[in-house]
């Protein structure tokens, strides 16, 4: 390189150096602003309600379609225990025999109906019935393991089911596929004549079982167990479902 090439190089070198390089603004930096993730955060807000929207009402489906068979298969066990004792089974709620306070599977208390629990004595063979004796309800045992409560008939494979169990572990009440007791409602032992229903209501709370319990009082009356006029509309309202359903 000769004398005036490096001259002219130094120079531009020197004349470069007194303007340094723009900085970017700070303002140009990469990244997301505060409204982009405003509006990120919204729309997976927006696709995650959509999803457990969808979830919930496909999961409330499948229970109701699990909820008509339980039915199903538990009016096949009252109708069994009928053929072989001449009625379905009948309660006395004020014997006070028949543990209310149940525990269900998650270990949650529950207060379920004494006809309730009633029901499930009579099918898995912890009550004896006789509609013809003067005491047609008689309560064997409590528990399954009881050697005459081995030897009784019984009417319904309770492995099937999801239900209560009392403060030993005894078998309490079915529970539907909500996690609420099934609600079984049929003459009481001690006065069965003023039952006028040709037969006993048996049926799911369904999904929101307070609604259901206010309900149920404006479907029948609980001592002769006549439909009242609109019991359709105030059960479909609060999404009860009955056995035949």
């Amino acid at each position: 390189m000769d004398v005036n090439a490096s001259h002219n190089l130094n120079y531009i070198m020197s004349i470069k150096s007194l303007y340094p390089k723009p900085r970017k603004p700070e303002n140009s930096r990469s990244g997301f602003t505060l409204i982009e993730l405003l509006m990120v955060f919204t729309v997976i807000a927006i696709l995650a309600a959509i999803t457990f929207g969808i979830s919930g009402g496909v999961r409330n489906a499948q229970n109701r379609s699990k909820v008509k068979v339980e039915l199903a298969a538990i009016t096949q066990a009252l109708e069994e225990f009928k053929a072989r004792y001449g009625d379905y089974p009948w309660h006395d709620s004020s014997s006070g025999s028949y543990p209310t306070s149940q525990v269900d599977p998650d270990g949650s208390e529950v207060e379920v109906d004494a006809t309730s629990v009633m029901m499930l004595y009579a099918l898995t063979g912890r009550m004896k019935f006789d509609p013809q004796a003067a005491d047609p309800v008689y309560m064997v045992d409590d528990s399954l393991e009881d050697e005459e409560v081995k030897k009784a008939p019984k009417f319904l494979e309770l492995s099937k089911f999801t239900y209560t169990v009392d403060s030993n572990g005894n078998p309490g009440a079915l529970l539907d596929p909500w996690g609420n007791p099934y609600i079984y409602q049929y003459k009481q032992e001690n006065k069965p004549d003023s039952w006028d229903f040709f037969g006993y209501h048996f049926l799911s709370t369904g999904p929101d079982l307070e609604q259901a319990k206010a309900a149920i009082p404006n479907l029948f009356d609980a001592a002769d167990g006549l439909l009242t006029s609109d019991y359709r509309s105030a059960a479909d309202a609060a999404g009860i479902i009955f056995a035949g359903e």
